[in-house]
Order: structure tokens, then sequence, then C-alpha cells
């Protein structure tokens, strides 16, 4: 007798059906094409901390941490300067990319970013007990300084921000999807933006035993990274779809329960709600996955293909890719990560399927995927 799948999970599910138009990125790697090529290529930028020591052993000896750090961008900044040198690199790379015109007055920009106090900013108690305004109030002197520094009088709509760790940028990209359903704008710009590598925060991660040493080899390597997508509706006829483009197709958002496995099975049900979008010849999708080293997450990882592979449509590879292998824990920007990753694969054909999800997973519970497809003939 077959085992009985578990009952799925309620999830959220958004239709987006965008393509990718064009792409930015700052990170480890460089920008969006160099940083994919590297990291199809197996390369990486770990290397110890310029700016950062932790002391170890039982003679207490000072060591440098291994990070993955912006070549020099980011260098001596901390907090949300950290944060505006990344955007700096990520707009700038996207500003490259785009056409004439690209951008409307009316086009709203989505970012994820993350919560003010995580990265030990100080903020007024007001502020300290609503985190939508820490978050607006952030995100606001983040682009303000990033699109002054650039000096680019940014052209586009209203800024909306979102936070959610992992899942923040398919946060953004739900809104974004939203709004585009339901507005007569056929564009917009979703993006994220983060660093685990202000001092502070490593301290705290260090005393979690979190992070990759010497003596903790179970754990992540710290790193930053940005992205930006214009993303744009197609038309109503099928000459209006750009060929060769990568769609984002939809996404699908849950909440985990408290229990060991409640992780797992939420993501699980986020997966089973995209089925209905994946194209009939596309067949079994490849995966990009937050996974970043810790135990946990591994086991989320392996209890997911145990629970997708006791159900039609009987996927059994599950070939994965996963982006802190070459770019470290990149916080609230690993999912964009994982998305440009994807269409950047689709694009250029070496995707090993015609269909990609990208997975997240949070600390708080919450649990995202995201569906690419191609339009590739």
């Amino acid at each position: 007798m077959s085992p009985v799948p578990p009952a799925a999970e309620p999830v959220l599910t958004q239709r987006i059906h965008a393509f990718v138009e064009a792409a930015g990125m700052g990170s480890p790697l460089g920008p969006f094409i160099q940083a994919c090529a590297a990291f199809r290529a197996g390369m990486d930028r770990f290397e110890g901390a310029r700016d950062f020591h932790h002391f170890a052993g039982e003679e207490n000896a000072r060591l440098k941490l291994t990070v993955s750090a912006l070549p020099s961008a980011t260098f001596g900044f901390a907090a949300a300067g950290r944060l505006v040198s990344i955007a700096c690199e990520t707009f700038q790379d996207l500003r490259t990319r785009l056409s004439e015109g690209a951008l409307t007055r009316d086009m709203p920009l989505f970012l994820a970013l993350p919560d003010p106090l995580d990265l030990g900013m100080a903020v007024s108690p007001e502020l300290e007990r609503n985190e939508p305004r820490r978050l607006q109030s952030l995100g606001r002197r983040v682009l303000s300084i990033t699109f002054e520094n650039l000096g680019w009088p940014w052209p586009g709509g209203p800024w909306h921000f979102f936070g959610g760790g992992h899942a923040g940028f398919a946060r953004a990209l739900q809104a974004a999807g939203a709004w585009m359903a339901s507005s007569a704008g056929r564009g917009c710009v979703v993006g994220s933006v983060d660093s685990l590598l202000d001092a502070g925060l490593l301290e705290t991660l260090l005393l979690q035993q979190r992070v990759k040493t010497e003596e903790q080899p179970v754990g992540f390597t710290p790193g930053e990274a940005g992205v930006a997508l214009l993303l744009r509706v197609p038309g109503h006829t099928p000459a209006e779809l750009p060929r060769g483009r990568p769609l984002v197709e939809a996404v699908s958002l849950g909440q985990a329960p408290a229990d060991a496995s409640g992780g797992a099975r939420v993501l699980a049900s986020c997966v089973r709600a995209l089925r209905s979008f994946l194209p009939g010849e596309a067949g079994e999708p490849f995966w990009v996955s937050d996974h970043n080293g810790e135990e946990l997450r591994a086991l989320e990882w392996g209890t997911l293909q145990t629970l997708l592979r006791a159900e039609p449509p009987l996927w059994a590879s599950f070939e994965a890719w996963y982006p802190a292998t070459g770019f470290g824990e990149t916080g609230v920007a690993s999912g964009a990560l994982g998305v440009c990753l994807g269409a950047r694969a689709l694009e250029r054909g070496y995707a090993p399927a015609r269909a990609g999800i990208i997975l997240s997973t949070d600390e708080s519970g919450e649990r995202a995927a995201v569906l690419l497809t191609s339009t590739a003939t």
C-alpha cells in the first residue's frame, strides 16, 4: 500500500506571470552576469574578514572569521551604510541593463530588507514597537542616499518595503504580483538587500554557534548581496511575450507550526500550490534552495524530498543549487539571489529543466516557493 501523504498546510499563492526584463546585482562575485557565471563555475570569494576577528581555543587565539563580502564597496561601512553600499552596486548594475524609457513615473519599487533592530541600529521607542514603520524608515533612508550617490533621480513610482527574513523577497514579490494584477501598470521593480557582516551581528551569530568556524564545522559563512529585477507583464497576445526570457510565474507563502516537521510540511504545501502553474511539457523542475549548511535546514530539505516523493507526480531527482556555497548566507537577499541564478540559467539555456522552484525557509516559521519558467521554444 502506498503511503498516504500528510494533509496540506494552508498557503497563500499569487500568480505573477511576468518576465524578467532586466536584472542588477551587487555581490561578492560581482554584478549580475559576472556573478551568475562565477557561481556556475563553482567559484566563491570566501576569505578572512578584514575588519572583524574572533577568539577561540583554550589559548583564546585571535582568529579571522571567514566571510563572503563585496570586494571593496562595503569595506569600512556598517549598518545602514553597508546596505547603501550594496544597494549602490545593485542599482548601478540594473541601470546599465535598462533600455531608455524602461522605468516610468508610475512604476513602483518593492524592496525587502532586514529589520533595523537585527542590525543593532538605534531606533526611537515608537519605531521599536512598530516593525512596518521601522522598515519604511530604513528603506527610505537607504534608497534616498543610494539614488543621490548614483546621481540618478529615480523616475519610478512609490516605494514599498518588506521584512520577513529569508521569505522577505517572496513577500515583496507577492505584493508586486497583486499590484500588477489589479492595476493598469504592467511593470515594477522588485529587489532585496542584506548584509550579515556587521560586527555586532557577527558577535551574536558566533554566540549562537550558527557561523562556521574552526571549532564549529556545522554552520554558515556570513555574506551579503543585493538584487533588483525589472518585471513586466506581457500583453494579451502570444506575440507580446518575448521569446527566451525567463518568467516569474507564481509565488506561494505559508506559516509553519511549531512542531519539528511543520516547516517541511508547509514548504511541501508551497510547492504543491505551484504545480498547477507548471507548463505541461516542463517535466520535473530544478531546485534552488537557501540551505546554508545549518543542521536544521539540512533536515528540512531531506524531509521535503521524502514528502514530495510519496505522491504524484513522483519527482525523483531533486537536482538542487545552493547559492550559499558561492555567496555565503545572504539573509533577506537569499530568495532574490536564487531567483536571479535560476532566471539567468533559463535565459542562457544551461538550466537542467524548463522550470525551476526557488525555496526559502525563515526562522520565524514562514516558508516560500517561487516558480520560474522559460519562454524558449
